[in-house]
């Protein structure tokens, strides 16, 4: 599991990456928010753990905008803000959980845990590869591979939407059974579907703006054809 730590403290970082490498964690961290953004464009974490009082940007900001861009990683605020305000406005705006420092290390490993357990249990998708064509989806590892090419690594979300697809491939999935299924959500006014679609072409075609494989049927959803 990859985690990743924003925060501008760099000995907390330090400290953080120490606590959960020794349980088997990859952790990466960032004193600067600016550079979180585009390391999670390149990588979803499977966990951010985000302080809140930082410059340029703080922990709530930063959220805001994390899920405005559609990503719905999970996020555990680590803090000195205690107050039951700061605390329910994270829990408002999407936090998975909230621990103010100081903090126990044991409690920690142990907060990090509960949340990943609680994802990995909320996961529709069996553990099951599927081949279309030349792709070839293994949901266990993240990842797509083709003959001769270098592995597409996945978001477990990306994932899901991909699996969803790869399923009826050939077949037109609607825009509603991909929000339902792997959002639990029937806004059909949602745009978090476009946004991870946009993502699988960037990922998996050759030109993204000419996809092959993941083809739009417009009005109704999209389809994937693998040849």
């Amino acid at each position: 599991m990859y985690i990743l730590v924003v925060d501008d403290d760099r000995f907390a970082n330090t400290l953080v990456q120490f606590v959960l490498s020794k349980e088997g964690f990859e952790v990466e961290t960032l004193d600067d928010p600016r550079g979180a953004m585009q390391m999670i464009e390149k990588r979803e974490p499977d966990l951010l753990i985000l302080d809140i009082t930082m410059p340029y940007i703080n922990g709530f900001e930063f959220t805001q905008k994390l899920r405005a861009d559609g990503y719905e990683t999970p996020i555990i605020f680590m803090t000195a803000k205690d107050s039951i305000e700061d605390r329910l406005q994270g829990f408002n705006i999407g936090a998975d959980d909230y621990i103010c420092k100081p903090y126990n290390h044991q409690e920690l490993v142990a907060r990090v845990q509960a949340v990943l357990r609680r994802i990995k249990k909320n996961s529709k998708i069996e553990n099951t590869n599927i081949r279309c064509g030349q792709f070839e989806l293994l949901p266990a590892e993240l990842k797509v591979v083709r003959p001769y090419h270098a592995d597409i690594l996945l978001t477990p979300k990306e994932m899901q939407v991909l699996y969803l697809l790869m399923v009826y491939q050939g077949q037109v999935v609607k825009r509603e059974q991909l929000l339902e299924e792997v959002w639990n959500d029937n806004e059909s006014n949602s745009n978090i579907v476009d946004v991870y679609i946009r993502r699988l072409r960037v990922k998996l075609e050759r030109d993204a703006e000419k996809p092959q494989h993941i083809v739009s049927v417009r009005g109704i959803g999209y389809k994937f054809v693998g040849k």
